[in-house]
């Protein structure tokens, strides 16, 4: 194979690597082979890792890498081609992690001349990263200690200039918390702790300024390709009505009325109050502005004002972790502890999920409330939410143990039948006993229980192109086996999920391929690459160790019936599910990849299999 420059083809063409020890830099030109097998993002991301970290190694060790990789189609005219992927090695499940981000960030890397950024070593004091038009280099950011992402994001710009887009941790962050987040332009790559990573880097904030032109191999070819795709984006119900005017907020009652809305811990799929908290409720009161990341028509972001404070959001995950989950119905507490969470820097999906569990535990009375710094932590409580919120976010008394996550706190506790966690990661909202799709991806994704890696809530309890039975196993394997190969092509392109409901690999196909001019417009070309992506993947977890044992859910789940609900009486068949799943994906009975698979998918092409 002819090694193509790849600058002009969607791509800058150059990986930059940072060592922050020693301070050396390196730019490394991307391969025609690399794109060709896993395309960029997500992808790109996930083989810079695998081939860089060794088997066990400490994730918040000066060795794991924090990895930024946009796609081919990131910021081109693309709809929606705002995304790029932090990959990295979780200091909360000690497993893979890539958390997919908007807004502007991964645009201007690419104009500023990479398609990723590797970050290794340590700082000697806390720093800031700026990459300018294609320079690297760090600075001092004692300045810049201790604030909040809002205030050190300001902070950044008012120095450097307005111009420059910003990453940053907030005070979690730099206090090497498992569930801190990496925040920018109001949006947050908010699962598994990659800012606890940052922050054992000595790493505060990266800024990036970039004005080189993104330019393509067949610019007329692109230009009809993606106004074919504008025009499905504009016609499709999901991103032309209901996103935009609702956002993400807008299934919850769809997804109460199924019985699927996880409240009180899980111990039901039923919320009473979901009235209160309907995307009507919002728009009417609290929303009074839509935002929109980089090129995207969509806008599905909505800012909260209140007498205090602006809040972006909450999404639908923010909304149901922070009220359903803990049975809150007050949006203006809702919106307050977004907002914590949003500054201190923290998941705001794993800061529900471990205070409901500590409601849980009050009402059993194996916390009481001077174990919680005189919390009453009843559920539905307003106060209780905020106060232990608040203490999760700060570190202050029983905070320092809380957010440490849900797995350690039932190690301590017992209960870890109720601890709602998978592989280590706080769960989301979608119930499992009432849409058996979501329950086995929880069970097999790939950085612990994420609700984005097989989205079968779309088939299963909205009747996005098409309805399936919900609480049927039949069928289940395949769609999630499906649905997590094209979700893992989606993020190793540079667009949003959300555009992916109204497009086909076909309009995908099309742009990547008048892009990039590689033949990347096969339908099977691309299933391939997001299968090779996902395997890819779990050979890194395999490496540490996963194996079927770990596919697992709670017991709750597996156990305990469903109380009410169009669900009622149902839990999860996960071994029925699991079983045809692994031999779908062409993995041994115990979950590992067999050689067969790793041939067929090229993997061994491109990793170091001695592990």
């Amino acid at each position: 194979m002819v090694n193509l420059n790849l600058s002009g083809r969607g791509y800058a063409g150059v990986i930059v690597k940072l060592d922050l020890s020693s301070g050396r830099v390196e730019k490394v030109a991307l391969s025609q082979r690399d794109a060709l097998m896993v395309l960029g993002g997500k992808g790109l991301g996930s083989l810079l890792l695998y081939n860089s970290v060794r088997r066990g190694v400490d994730p918040l060790s000066r060795e794991n890498p924090l990895i930024l990789a946009t796609g081919p189609l990131t910021g081109t005219l693309a709809p929606s081609s705002c995304r790029f992927s932090i990959v990295t090695k979780s200091p909360h499940t000690g497993l893979f992690l890539d958390s997919n981000c908007g807004g502007f960030f991964g645009v201007e890397l690419k104009k500023a001349g990479f398609d990723a950024v590797m970050i290794t070593g340590k700082a000697s004091q806390l720093s800031i990263v700026v990459i300018d038009n294609g320079d690297v280099y760090v600075e001092d950011a004692k300045w810049l200690m201790g604030l909040k992402t809002m205030e050190a994001e300001k902070k950044v710009k008012d120095r450097l200039g307005e111009e420059f887009r910003v990453l940053t941790i907030g005070p979690a962050g730099e206090e090497l918390v498992p569930i801190a987040g990496i925040f920018t332009d109001q949006r947050c790559a908010g699962r598994g702790g990659a800012g606890a990573v940052m922050g054992s880097k000595n790493l505060k904030s990266i800024a990036v300024r970039g004005e080189k032109p993104i330019t393509v191999y067949d610019p007329d070819g692109f230009k009809k390709a993606c106004w074919r795709a504008h025009r499905r984006i504009r016609m499709h119900e999901v991103t032309a009505r209901s996103l935009p005017i609702y956002g993400t907020v807008n299934i919850i009652e769809t997804i109460n009325e199924a019985g699927a809305l996880p409240t009180k811990n899980f111990k039901t799929g039923v919320f009473q109050d979901t009235w209160k908290i309907s995307g009507y409720e919002w728009r009417r009161e609290l929303w009074k502005k839509d935002k929109a990341c980089f090129g995207c028509p969509i806008a599905c972001s909505k800012l909260a004002f209140t007498s205090d404070y602006i809040v972006d959001g909450p999404d639908y995950e923010t909304l149901w972790a922070l009220g359903p989950l803990c049975g809150v119905s007050d949006k203006e507490a809702i919106v307050y502890a977004n907002w914590l969470c949003d500054a201190y820097g923290v998941d705001t999906i794993s800061t529900g999920v471990i205070v409901s569990f500590v409601m849980e535990l009050y009402e059993r009375k194996i916390l009481k409330s001077e174990d919680l710094d005189e919390v009453n932590a009843k559920w539905g409580s307003s106060e209780a939410l905020l106060k232990l919120v608040e203490k999760i976010c700060k570190g202050d008394g029983v905070g320092k143990e809380l957010r440490l996550g849900v797995k350690k706190l039932s190690i301590k506790y017992g209960y870890e039948d109720i601890a709602m966690h998978v592989k280590g990661l706080e769960m989301p909202g979608y119930e499992p006993r009432a849409s058996k799709g979501m329950g086995l991806g929880y069970a097999t994704s790939d950085r612990g229980a994420c609700h984005l890696r097989a989205y079968t809530a779309d088939k299963e309890l909205l009747a996005y192109g098409g309805a399936v039975d919900p609480v049927k196993v039949d069928g289940k394997a395949k769609l999630v086996v499906d649905y997590q190969n094209e979700k893992a092509l989606i993020d190793s392109t540079g667009i949003c999920f959300f555009a992916s409901f109204a497009l086909s690999f076909r309009e995908i196909g099309e742009m990547l391929a008048t892009a990039t001019g590689l033949p990347l417009d096969e339908a099977d070309t691309l299933r391939t690459i997001g299968e090779r992506v996902y395997n890819l993947t779990r050979l890194f977890n395999v490496r540490e160790g996963v194996r079927r044992r770990d596919d697992c859910l709670p017991r709750r789940l597996l156990e305990e019936a469903m109380p009410e609900g169009p669900a009622k009486g149902s839990v999860v068949e996960l071994d029925k599910m699991l079983n045809e799943y692994y031999v779908l994906r062409g993995w041994d009975e115990n979950g590992v990849p067999k050689s067969e698979t790793i041939k067929r998918l090229n993997l061994d092409l491109i990793i170091s299999l001695e592990d």
